[in-house]
């Protein structure tokens, strides 16, 4: 009895430490829609589906040094369920005019 209780714990110790290589559940959004509006100087995304963290990112350039960088928004975290909220960006606070938009995700 004494040699099972020793192959038991040893089989649970093992147990423990796989699940501590495991990898973490990945969220994942879709249905992402991002935008640019040159007359404001803004530039946003929203996600529809799924859940998950996102943010915008955005292309910005200036007359200056460095003629184009890139600036980005907030992480947003979209709920299973709901519309996902808006991560927006602008270039005037940045010092640069949003000339293009892509989603981030972590």
């Amino acid at each position: 009895m004494r040699r099972f209780t020793q192959i038991l714990a040893a089989a649970a110790g093992g147990a423990t430490a796989l699940a501590g290589l495991a990898t973490p559940a990945h969220a994942e959004v879709w249905n992402c829609f991002t935008s640019v509006n040159t007359t404001t100087n803004v530039a946003g995304t929203v996600c529809g589906s799924g859940f998950g963290s996102y943010r915008v990112a955005a292309k910005c350039n200036s007359a200056h040094y460095p003629y184009t960088r890139t600036v980005v928004g907030p992480w947003v975290t979209k709920v299973s369920g709901q519309p996902g909220p808006a991560s927006t960006v602008s270039g005037d606070s940045q010092g640069c005019h949003v000339v293009e938009a892509w989603t981030q995700f972590p």
